[in-house]
């Protein structure tokens, strides 16, 4: 096919892909589903294009190095990195064990039932047994569901897209007869699985080893470049897991880029793969719903639904046991019936399955078979399950908010009207007596429902000290995106803050405030802070300066939570004891870090002036910068005149004020 006709083509489905998309969000179904929908009628029809009609190594080779880079990289880059550290274990046991053992019994099942033979019938079991959460993770968000289950279900669908692909060349290959034991096959599953995983551990370090120096756009091209060029490479050369490459890379650059990249690049990232992740999956459903065609379904329904009964008791049989041996023998957190039951009925099946059907060699005598089966079981998830889950999610009431959820609503509440009064005085407006009684009114009912919200201790100290750990945590990412902090600094003081809200979340009113920053890590996270203390930083930092950046984030950082405990001081049904004995921890956090800085002054004499005049510079230098920046983006100034008029952009340099004191 002609490249311009391809263009156009695709651009008419994605035009079409709009237009659906506001129909989906009007009848509230996934929008996957209903472009699967769309797919199918249009080849019924007759109107399928010629990018609908790609069938073997075509349709493969545009879903695995035109689609799956942008889903993979996209899923990577919005992974909650330590969510997904914290759950490794669950999460490697469903996408391997758990994948294996549905894979197994999938295939011995329709090998009795159908009569075709045995590899054949494992080679469908290796590709149906991938799961894609394209529509469950949107409905995931949307409602709102426990983030363990959530990272469960994207890590999970994140890996086991790579060892499906892994293990359906190496049975592809019995499938034609060629030699495979049992201990090469799983020689090459670890070497090419694992193999990816260490290709993309390293380009994402070395991405990330720039982007200190790169503005938003080269930003942009750099994610696109690994993303793309780490798949090609480990797939297409090396002969290794492009899936796990891409993932990799996508989940280094995820955890390093609060430290190394700054706000205008991490948001653009966000937008530039959220865009790009929807466009791919608006393209690849269509084309799913078009390949897979109304013929093949009416022929084989029999078998296809076989196929479908299955696939899903077998994704139970699957999920059921695996979990209970994480909980039991490898003392996992307890996941529960109920995050089981969605994990299970979650398991669609997408493009990644579809693809490698489609990609059977033509001698292979079950081809047309097992492509029949696999659309069938595709699409039948997507009808059936994708558009039940949200039910599912609220029958088993994991959308409701809890008492500690509606206790925060309460208090935002109550500091909304706060603030409203404050801004009014700012602007000068007068409240005149209806808008003071309204304000009030407002504040009122806060406060008799707060009153109302009689929730248990555990619950309350969640609430008190997850507020005041969130502040600290903006604290130091917002004075690392101001340029203030430099790189391994930030890294600590995030951590630090990070571990203790995942403690808070695990052990609640048994969390200790303070303890986690003294506490050991694993070994897993040793060894990832070795490798990232190993990159290389913008600037050669000196130690003492570091240690000014530290002590005097710290300090800030320690001031703004205890003014932000203040607002449960007058609240009712409040534990104050709670209260208090958090804002004396935090304040003897600030007095040690103003003890810090005093022994630094002491230690460095005149450096410390020379320091505290340059960081006085550099905090003016970021401010005209700023407003260089308005000026130009408003049209005001041309872009060559910021050059001129500003000089070159801040460096980082560590703050520490002239002056401390318990009253500053």
């Amino acid at each position: 096919m002609e490249l311009p006709r391809m263009v156009l083509e695709a651009s008419g489905l994605l035009a079409v892909a709009v237009l659906v998309g506001v129909v989906a969000r009007r009848v509230r179904l996934p929008l996957s589903v209903v472009l699967v929908v769309v797919g199918i009628v249009a080849a019924a029809v007759g109107m399928s294009p010629g990018v609908g009609r790609l069938e073997g190594e075509a349709f493969e080779q545009v879903v695995l190095f035109l689609f799956l880079p942008v889903l993979v990289f996209a899923a990577a880059l919005g992974i909650d990195l330590r969510a997904f550290v914290r759950n490794l274990g669950a999460i490697l046991a469903l996408a391997v064990p758990a994948f294996l053992l549905s894979a197994g019994v999938v295939g011995l099942v329709l090998h009795q039932a159908l009569g075709t033979a045995l590899v054949a019938a494992l080679l469908f079991g290796a590709l149906i047994s991938a799961t894609d959460p394209v529509a469950v993770v949107a409905v995931f968000r949307e409602v709102g569901v426990p983030r363990r289950l959530l990272a469960l279900v994207e890590g999970e669908s994140l890996l086991n897209d790579g060892v499906a692909i892994v293990l359906f060349a190496i049975l592809v290959d019995a499938a034609l007869g060629a030699p495979v034991s049992v201990a090469g096959g799983v020689t090459d599953f670890a070497v090419v699985f694992l193999g990816g995983a260490a290709i993309g551990l390293v380009l994402g370090l070395v991405a990330a080893l720039v982007l200190p120096w790169l503005d938003r756009l080269s930003a942009a091209a750099l994610s696109l470049a690994v993303a793309y060029g780490g798949f090609v490479l480990a797939d297409h050369v090396l002969g290794l897991s492009g899936v796990m490459a891409t993932a990799a890379a996508g989940m280094v650059l995820s955890g390093l880029a609060p430290s190394r990249a700054s706000a205008e690049v991490r948001m653009m990232w966000e937008e530039l793969w959220e865009a790009l992740d929807h466009v791919a999956n608006a393209l690849l459903f269509l084309l799913i719903g078009l390949v897979i065609g109304p013929r093949l379904l009416g022929e084989y329904l029999a078998p296809i639904l076989l196929a479908v009964a299955v696939v899903v008791v077998t994704r139970a049989l699957a999920v059921v046991p695996v979990v209970w041996a994480l909980e039991r023998v490898a003392h996992i957190p307890r996941l529960g019936g109920r995050n089981e039951a969605v994990l299970i009925w979650g398991g669609l099946r997408g493009g990644v399955a579809l693809a490698l059907a489609l990609a059977l060699p033509e001698e292979l005598a079950e081809r047309e078979l097992l492509v029949a089966l696999t659309g069938g079981v595709v699409l039948a998830t997507l009808l059936i399950n994708a558009t039940t889950i949200r039910p599912l999610v609220s029958r088993l009431g994991l959308d409701r908010p809890s008492d500690a959820d509606r206790y925060l609503l309460a208090v935002a509440q109550v500091s909304a009207v706060a603030a409203a009064r404050r801004q009014a005085d700012e602007l000068g407006l007068g409240l005149d007596p209806a808008m003071t009684e309204e304000l009030a009114a407002r504040e009122r009912g806060a406060k008799a429902r707060l009153a109302a919200l009689d929730i248990a201790e555990d619950q309350a100290y969640r609430v008190i000290v997850g507020r005041g750990l969130h502040v600290e945590r903006r604290t130091y990412q917002a004075l690392s995106d101001q340029g203030l902090l430099p790189p391994a600094v930030t890294r600590t003081l995030l951590r630090e803050v990070d571990d203790e809200i995942d403690d808070l979340a695990l052990r609640g009113s048994g969390h200790e405030l303070g303890a986690t920053r003294q506490a050991p890590s694993g070994r897993l996270e040793r060894l990832s802070r070795r490798l990232v203390s190993a990159l290389p930083e913008p600037a050669g930092e000196d130690p003492v300066d570091l240690a000014y950046a530290e002590a005097t984030a710290r300090r800030l950082a320690a001031r703004r939570t205890v003014q932000a405990l203040e607002v449960f001081d007058h609240l009712p049904g409040v534990d104050h004891a709670t209260v208090e004995e958090a804002r004396r921890t935090v304040t003897g956090w600030e007095e040690e870090a103003i003890a810090r800085l005093d022994e630094l002054d002491a230690r460095s004499g005149a450096d410390a002036r020379a320091l505290h005049r340059a960081q006085v510079r550099t905090l003016a230098q970021a401010a005209a910068h700023r407003e260089m920046e308005e000026l130009v983006d408003s049209g005001l100034l041309p872009a060559e005149a910021r050059e001129t008029a500003s000089g070159p952009e801040p460096e980082q340099t560590p703050m520490a004020p002239p002056s401390r004191g318990p009253s500053d």
